[in-house]
C-alpha cells in the first residue's frame, strides 16, 4: 500500500461559504508537469519517439489542452519537475528540480508538485491545473484543492479511455483518474509538437470545430467495426491526399512501404490529423487499424510513375 502524505489541519475558516472560497484565477489554468511520466507515456506512443521531449512546446500543447477543458483565460505558465538538468531555459516554463526516481522513488516529485498544487489552491492563483503523472500519491494533494474550489483535469493518452480494462491492469493509476474533475488526452498532433524538434509551430491554435475532435479522453469513438459509409468517408481523404502527392513523394512511400508492414510516422499523423478533421471526432483503434491498411493498399496498389525527362 502506497503511502499517503497527510497535509496540514485545514482551518476552520475555510467552512465559510460565498465566492472568498473560490480561486480568484480569473479562468487562467496552470500545468503542473511529471517529466518522468510524460516521457514514459510518450513510449507507449505506436511510433515511439526519436528524440526526447521537447520542452520548447509544453506550453503551446498545453495552452492547447487547457482550452478543450473550458479554460477562459491563458495558460499561465507550465511547471516542469524533473531531474534532469537544464541546457537551455525556455520561456513559460518553470523548471523544478527533483531527486532522481532511483532515490527515492519518487517520494520528492511528489511533495513537490503537491506542495506546488495546494499553494496554487490556497492563493486563488488559477482556476484550472492541468496535472501530467500517474502517481496515487497525489490523490490527498488533489483532494484538498479540489476543496478549495480548483478544477483539476488529469493529461493521459488515449489508452486510458477503457477505464474498465485500466482498473485491472494498473489499479493505482485508475485511482488516480476517479479523483479528477476531467480527464483529457494528448492526441497525434500533441505527440508530434512534444516529441518532433521544431513541429510545434501548427499547435498554437485549437479550432472550435476541432474542438471535440481532439479532447480524446471525453468524446469517446463509437464501439464496433468500422462501417462502410465511413470506409467511404476515409477513402475520399486519403484519395485526396495521394492526388496532392508529387510523382517522387509517391514513389518514396511505395518503396518504403514495400519494405515494411507499416505507415511511416509522418505520414500515420498526417491522415490521422486529416481524417479526424473530416470526421470531426477522434478515431477508435481498430478505425485506426483500417485506415492504416486503406492507406498501404491506395500506395502499394501499382508502382507510381516518374517522368524523368521533367528532372533533365
Amino acid at each position: 500500500m502506497k503511502t499517503k502524505f497527510h497535509l496540514a489541519k485545514r482551518a476552520s475558516s475555510r467552512y465559510a461559504s460565498g465566492s472568498s472560497a473560490l480561486p480568484q484565477g480569473g479562468g487562467q489554468a496552470v500545468a503542473l508537469i511529471d517529466e518522468r511520466y510524460l516521457g514514459w507515456l510518450a513510449q507507449q506512443q505506436p511510433s515511439k519517439p526519436a528524440h526526447p521531449l521537447q520542452r520548447s512546446a509544453l506550453t503551446v500543447v498545453f495552452s492547447g489542452l487547457a482550452r478543450l477543458c473550458g479554460a477562459e483565460g491563458s495558460l499561465t505558465r507550465a511547471c516542469l519537475f524533473t531531474d534532469q538538468p537544464p541546457t537551455e531555459l525556455v520561456d513559460g516554463v518553470l523548471l523544478r528540480m527533483v531527486p532522481p526516481h532511483a532515490l527515492d522513488g519518487g517520494l520528492g516529485l511528489v511533495r513537490s508538485l503537491g506542495l506546488e498544487l495546494t499553494q496554487l489552491a490556497s492563493r486563488g492563483a488559477c482556476s484550472m491545473v492541468l496535472i501530467a503523472s500517474d502517481d496515487e500519491r497525489l490523490i490527498p494533494y488533489i483532494d484538498e484543492a479540489q476543496w478549495r474550489g480548483l478544477k483539476v483535469v488529469l493529461v493521459t493518452d488515449e489508452a486510458s479511455q477503457d477505464y474498465g480494462r485500466l482498473t485491472g491492469e494498473d489499479p493505482s493509476w485508475a485511482r488516480l483518474l476517479m479523483q479528477a474533475d476531467r480527464r483529457v488526452a494528448l492526441h497525434e498532433a500533441a505527440w508530434a509538437a512534444l516529441t518532433t524538434p521544431g513541429a510545434n509551430s501548427h499547435m498554437g491554435r485549437v479550432h472550435e470545430g476541432d474542438r471535440e475532435a481532439d479532447s480524446g479522453f471525453d468524446m469517446p469513438p463509437p464501439d464496433g467495426p468500422p462501417s462502410d459509409e465511413w470506409r467511404a468517408q476515409v477513402e475520399r481523404v486519403i484519395q485526396e491526399w495521394w492526388r496532392d502527392e508529387t510523382p517522387h513523394a509517391r514513389l518514396d512511400l511505395y518503396e518504403e512501404m514495400q519494405n515494411s508492414q507499416g505507415v511511416p510516422p509522418e505520414t500515420d499523423r498526417h491522415l490521422l490529423l486529416r481524417v479526424r478533421r473530416e470526421l470531426a471526432r477522434a478515431l477508435s483503434f481498430p478505425e485506426k487499424k483500417a485506415m492504416r491498411e486503406m492507406i498501404r493498399e491506395t500506395v502499394l496498389a501499382q508502382p507510381p510513375v516518374v517522368d524523368e525527362t521533367v528532372d533533365s
